[in-house]
C-alpha cells in the first residue's frame, strides 16, 4: 500500500456544522475553509447551495475572495426530484449556480428510504440518481455519489443498494461513496461489505463513516485497507449525534501507519494547530484526549513512565508528536518520581540534572501538595512557581499585608447581592498601597481590587485576562467545611500565550485568592517584567 494516494473530503462546513450547538457564519466558513487547504485537503464540500441560503451566500463569495493551494470545492445536493428532469429541477441549478468544480449528490441507497421518505419506486430511484448524475457531468462537473444509508440498506436488500451505485457509475459519477449514515457499523461489517461491493463496481469507492458505535476512524482504515481510495469526515470529529470520523487521525493513521499519501503539502505537521484554531472558530473547546492532536495525546504521568521515556522517549509514544506537530508532557502528580520533576523541569526551561537533592525537595513539595487537594497536571504555572520557588531566585514583585471581602445581599432580592473587597499590598520596598474593589461577586470584588492595586505599578497586567474558572469541592462529604480547589486560565491578551494556576483552601474565596495571584505573578515572570 506505500505512495498509495487517498483523497481526503472534509466535510466540516456542511455534516460537521450540524453538530449540537454548532452554528457557522459566513465568515467563520470562509476562515475554517482556508485553513483545511492549508491542512492539505483535497476536496471541501462548502455546503448546500440553492437549499440553505448561508451556503449560497458563501458561495458566491468563495469563487470572488478565495484561492486554494491544494483543494477544490464541492457542492452538496440531492438527485432531481421525482417526476421532473434533473435539468428543470431548481436545486440541481442551484448546484450548477454555485459553480463548484465538484457536486456530490446524496442519494437513496436503501430501497426503504426510496419508497417511504421520498415517495417514489425503487426504479425511479435509479433514474433519478443516473440522469442527474449524466446531466451534472455533461455540464463539466465531477459528481460524487454519496449513497446515504449504503450499509443499513445492504443488509435489508444488498441487490438493490449496489443497483443505486452502478446508476451512478453508468450516469459517470467519478467516486461512490458508502455511507454508514447511522453509524453502527464495526470493522468487519465493513470489511465483508466493502469486498462484495468492489468486485461487483468499477468505479472507485469512498467511505462515509459516523461514530456512534465509536469505530467511525477504525471503519474509515477498514474500508481503505479493502481497496477505498476516497474518505470523508470531519476535523475534530464534528458532526450531529457522536460525530463524522476525525479526518486528521485518519490522515495521521493513514501517513503514518499505513506509508499512504493523504494530506498536500506539509499539512500533518500542522494538524495540531489547525486542529485548535478551527476550535477556535466554532467555539467548540478542543478535547484534550483527541488522537494524536490533543493537549493529552502525548501527556505522561506515571513515574515508571517518566523513567524510561528519560532514556527513549519512543518506548511509551507510538510516534513521534513532532510528526503531527504536538509535543510531549510531562504530568507532574503525586505519582510523580523525580525523573517525572526533571524533565517536566527541562520542558519548562530549568535543567536539574544531576541535582538530586532538589529534585527529592520539589519531588516531595508535589506530593505533599498534591494530597492536600492541589493537581499540577493542569496547572503548569503553578508548578513553575513552585520550581523557582525551591531553586531561589524568585522574584518579588509584592508582599500581601492582608486582604478581605464583604458581600451584602437583600434579603427582598437574594439575587441582587454586592461584593466589596480590599486588598493591601506592599511594593518596592515601603509603597503602601490599599485598594476597594467591587464585583458582582467575592471573586470578582477580590480580582478588581488585586489588579487595582497592581495596574499602576505595573501596567502589563491590564493584558492579563482571565478566561476560564472551575471550581472542584473536594471532599464533599465534609459538606460546607469541604476542601476547595479552584483552576484558572489567564491569556496574555498581546502575545495570546495562555497558562492556569491553581489555587487550594478551605473555602472558594480563599482558593481563589490564591489562584488569582499566581496567575498575576506567573504573568509578570513570562513577560519578564522586573520587580520595582
Amino acid at each position: 500500500m506505500a505512495d498509495l494516494t487517498v483523497e481526503i473530503y472534509d466535510t466540516t462546513l456542511r455534516d460537521g456544522a450540524q453538530q449540537e450547538g454548532m452554528n457557522l457564519s459566513v465568515a467563520d466558513k470562509m476562515a475554517i475553509a482556508a485553513l483545511l487547504d492549508e491542512l492539505g485537503v483535497g476536496v471541501i464540500e462548502g455546503g448546500w447551495p440553492g437549499a440553505v441560503p448561508k451556503d449560497t451566500e458563501f458561495f458566491a463569495l468563495v469563487n470572488k475572495e478565495l484561492t486554494f493551494a491544494h483543494a477544490q470545492f464541492a457542492a452538496f445536493g440531492m438527485t432531481r426530484r421525482g417526476g421532473t428532469t434533473a435539468a428543470n429541477d431548481p436545486q440541481v441549478r442551484a448546484l450548477l449556480d454555485s459553480e463548484a468544480p465538484i457536486v456530490t449528490l446524496v442519494a437513496k441507497s436503501d430501497i426503504r428510504h426510496a419508497e417511504r421518505a421520498l415517495r417514489v419506486s425503487g426504479d425511479e430511484n435509479l433514474r433519478m440518481i443516473e440522469e442527474t448524475v449524466a446531466f451534472l457531468v455533461d455540464e463539466g462537473r465531477r459528481v460524487i455519489l454519496d449513497a446515504e444509508h449504503f450499509f443499513d440498506g445492504y443488509r435489508f436488500d444488498g441487490d438493490y443498494a449496489v443497483k443505486a451505485l452502478l446508476a451512478a457509475q453508468a450516469g459517470g459519477a467519478s467516486a461512490l461513496v458508502l455511507c454508514d449514515t447511522n453509524g453502527g457499523m464495526l470493522p468487519d461489517d465493513v470489511t465483508r461489505i466493502v469486498t462484495d461491493v468492489a468486485s461487483r463496481t468499477d468505479c472507485a469507492l469512498g467511505m462515509h463513516a459516523h461514530n456512534d458505535s465509536g469505530c467511525a476512524v477504525a471503519n474509515t482504515m477498514a474500508a481503505v485497507a479493502t481497496g477505498v481510495t476516497h474518505v470523508q469526515g470531519c476535523v475534530n470529529g464534528y458532526g450531529e449525534r457522536t460525530g463524522n470520523a476525525d479526518l486528521i487521525a485518519v490522515a495521521a493513521n493513514l501517513e503514518i501507519k499505513r506509508g499512504m499519501i493523504a494530506l498536500e503539502g506539509d499539512g500533518l505537521r500542522e494538524s495540531t494547530r489547525i486542529a485548535h484554531a478551527i476550535s477556535e472558530i466554532t467555539n467548540i473547546a478542543p478535547f484534550p484526549r483527541q488522537p494524536y492532536v490533543g493537549a493529552s495525546a502525548f501527556a505522561h504521568k506515571a513515574g515508571l513512565h517518566a523513567s524510561a521515556i528519560k532514556v527513549d522517549p519512543d518506548l511509551y509514544q507510538h510516534t513521534d508528536p513532532s510528526r503531527v506537530g504536538n509535543d510531549m508532557r510531562m504530568l507532574v502528580s503525586e505519582m510523580a518520581g523525580r525523573a517525572s520533576v526533571e524533565l517536566k523541569g527541562k520542558e519548562l526551561g530549568f535543567d536539574l540534572a544531576g541535582q538530586s537533592e532538589l529534585l527529592g525537595r520539589v519531588t516531595d513539595r508535589v506530593k505533599n501538595a498534591e494530597a492536600a487537594g492541589y493537581t499540577f497536571d493542569a496547572a503548569d504555572a503553578s508548578f513553575d512557581l513552585l520550581l523557582r520557588s525551591e531553586i531561589g531566585g524568585m522574584p518579588s514583585y509584592w508582599t500581601v499585608e492582608s486582604w478581605k471581602v464583604n458581600v451584602a445581599s437583600a434579603p427582598s432580592d437574594p439575587t441582587d447581592a454586592d461584593a466589596e473587597a480590599v486588598v493591601k499590598l506592599r511594593m518596592g520596598g515601603d509603597r503602601r498601597v490599599t485598594t476597594v474593589g467591587e464585583g458582582n461577586g467575592p471573586v470578582n470584588a477580590l480580582d478588581h481590587a488585586l489588579r487595582g492595586a497592581l495596574t499602576s505599578v505595573y501596567p502589563e497586567i491590564e493584558r492579563f485576562e482571565l478566561t476560564d474558572f472551575k471550581v472542584r469541592i473536594m471532599d464533599a462529604s465534609h459538606g460546607t467545611d469541604a476542601v476547595t480547589r479552584v483552576l484558572i486560565t489567564t491569556v496574555d491578551t498581546e502575545t495570546g500565550i495562555s497558562w492556569r494556576t491553581v489555587g487550594v483552601g478551605p473555602n472558594i474565596i480563599e482558593a481563589s485568592w490564591e489562584a488569582l495571584t499566581d496567575a498575576l505573578l506567573y504573568g509578570l515572570l513570562k513577560a519578564n517584567v522586573a520587580p520595582h
